[in-house]
């Protein structure tokens, strides 16, 4: 089975769904459930007054839209043609748009987190801006996919995106010109002589490999105390978040359990090594830290006590699964991710066990201008 993805505030498993269907339960509509539809389209179908416009395919589509509408559930929703394409070109890690992840929150479209170096980043776009228009459009009817296909589009091509801010009086709009998005994993550099910094900005296939080539470099030069940076970093792969995880927890830890539909609970458990399980470590994250950032930041404390440093996480930690329906997809939430302490992130985060303001970006020259960082040195100087 493909990788379960956590990318864009997702996790997404692929199955078919005639197997699903196959083996288990399900309660078809009556009957007299149906009539209801049955009714309305016949109605429709004879009496409207431009028959022109009647397009059944269609209409079913936006039928089985409303039905996962109903569910109220903004993660929970059917794609057409098109929203698949996007969807694909998020597993490949490269589409052209504007650089940040966004989600729905209590009925808001809102920017989970804007990309290092993209043209979201760029005019000053932050975590937690809500999107109330987009060229002019309102966003309160749009599905996630939707408001995604509309930010996206051919580079070089222009969209404006009207945003509120809860200290702004009043929203403001911001044009942005469309780029080819290519997500780097990893950054890190050497701080004050000892101390290594590594950066996460998302979880893809090579995130991995990255991150322990730049802990070997790092601790060649002479790293003996670890900041590990999941802050603006919306998720990705949930295998990737395991690997990770691995590299600390010795074999046998609880790395994150999933809670289904009947409430009961799934451990999964680190099969790995756990060889950096000792590192003088901490972690740093933020509101657009989500999915897997939260994944991993919720196992390191959890299970070592790794303290994280920041603002309280997004609270993204819910389990969509694809389902293929005939060139379009059915993506429905099936599970949640609970840390493995029990805490559920979905709606909830993870707070800080020592929380710091970030500044303006504008303001940061050097890492040692962010006084998150500069709070990072101060703690994970003192571990012994």
């Amino acid at each position: 089975m493909p990788p379960i993805l956590v990318f864009s505030f997702l996790s997404f498993r692929f199955l078919n769904p005639l197997f699903l269907l196959a083996n288990q339960e399900t309660t078809p509509f009556s009957q007299e459930e149906m009539r209801i539809f049955y009714r309305t389209w016949e109605v429709v179908n004879n009496y409207f007054v431009e028959p022109e416009k009647i397009d059944k395919q269609k209409a079913i589509l936006e039928a089985s839209r409303g039905l996962l509408r109903s569910l109220d559930d903004p993660y929970s929703e059917i794609f057409d043609e098109k929203q698949a394409k996007i969807f694909e070109e998020d597993m490949s890690g490269s589409f052209a748009g504007v650089g940040m992840e966004i989600g729905i929150r209590k009925g808001v479209l809102t920017v989970i987190s804007p990309l290092e170096g993209t043209p979201a980043e760029r005019a000053g776009i932050k975590s937690g801006d809500k999107i109330l228009k987009i060229d002019g459009e309102d966003t309160s009817n749009l599905t996630l996919e939707e408001a995604v296909s509309k930010i996206r589009g051919k580079p070089g091509t222009k969209v404006t995106l009207t945003i509120y801010r809860d200290e702004w009086l009043e929203p403001k709009d911001f044009t942005l010109v469309r780029e080819t998005i290519n997500i780097p994993a990893v950054k890190s550099k050497l701080l004050l002589r000892n101390i290594g910094y590594i950066k996460l900005n998302t979880f893809n296939l090579t995130t991995y490999s990255e991150f322990i080539k730049a802990y070997l470099n790092l601790k060649d030069k002479g790293a003996k105390y670890w900041i590990l940076d999941l802050r603006n970093n919306p998720g990705g792969f949930l295998e990737v978040a395991i690997q990770l995880a691995e590299s600390f927890l010795p074999r046998g830890q609880i790395i994150l359990k999933e809670q289904k539909r009947d409430k009961s609970t799934t451990n999964i458990v680190s099969e790995g090594p756990g060889n950096l399980s000792n590192l003088r470590i901490v972690v740093l994250v933020n509101d657009g830290s989500a999915s897997a950032s939260e994944i991993l930041a919720g196992a390191l404390r959890d299970n070592l006590g790794i303290k994280l440093i920041g603002k309280k996480t997004y609270g993204k930690g819910s389990v969509q699964q694809i389902f293929p329906l005939d060139g379009k997809m059915i993506k429905l939430t099936v599970a949640y991710w609970l840390t493995p302490k029990g805490i559920k992130l979905e709606g909830s985060g993870l707070k800080p066990d020592i929380e710091v303001e970030e500044i303006e970006k504008e303001k940061i020259k050097t890492e040692l201008d962010d006084p998150v960082i500069r709070k990072a040195i101060q703690v994970v100087r003192s571990l012994q």
